[in-house]
C-alpha cells in the first residue's frame, strides 16, 4: 500500500490496497480522535468519505472504464453500527455503461463488522485533470 496521491485522503490517512479490475479496497488504518465524533467513533463524513472512494476507484480500475477519473453523481448510504478503530471500505461495480458506473461499497471494522453501507453513480469524467468542467 502507498500513500494516495489525493491531498485530502493523505490528511485522512486513507490508503488503497491492491485489488482486481472491478473492486477497491481503501484502508483507514489509524482512526485518529481527530477523525471521530463525541461517541466517541469515526464521523460520518470520515465514513462516506471511505464508501465514495472505494466506489469511485472501483468504478475507475474496470480494465475497459474510459477515463480514470469519475466524479460522483448520487450517493446514498446507511449507517448500520459504530466505526471504531482501523477501517476498511470495500468497493465494486454493479453495472457500467460508456458513461456512467453504479457501485456498491461497505465500510468494516476490525472484526469484519459492516459499519456503513452505500451505493453510487459515478460519472466518467473525459477533460483533463485541474481543469474547470465545460
Amino acid at each position: 500500500m502507498t500513500p494516495d496521491p489525493i491531498p485530502f485522503l493523505r490528511l485522512l490517512g486513507m490508503v488503497e490496497e491492491d485489488t482486481p479490475g472491478g473492486q477497491c479496497r481503501m484502508h483507514l488504518p489509524d482512526l485518529r480522535e481527530d477523525l471521530c465524533n463525541q461517541l466517541p467513533a469515526a464521523h460520518g463524513g470520515v465514513i462516506m468519505t471511505l464508501l465514495d472512494v472505494a466506489m469511485a476507484r472501483a468504478a475507475t480500475s474496470v480494465p475497459d472504464a474510459p477515463s480514470r477519473t469519475a466524479v460522483t453523481v448520487e450517493m446514498s448510504s446507511r449507517f448500520l453500527h459504530p466505526g471504531r478503530g482501523p477501517l476498511v471500505a470495500e468497493g465494486f461495480v454493479l453495472n457500467q455503461t460508456r458513461s456512467l458506473c453504479t457501485c456498491q461499497a461497505n465500510v468494516l471494522n476490525a472484526e469484519g463488522r459492516i459499519v456503513a453501507t452505500a451505493m453510487g453513480t459515478f460519472k466518467y469524467w473525459h477533460a483533463p485533470l485541474g481543469k474547470p468542467a465545460p
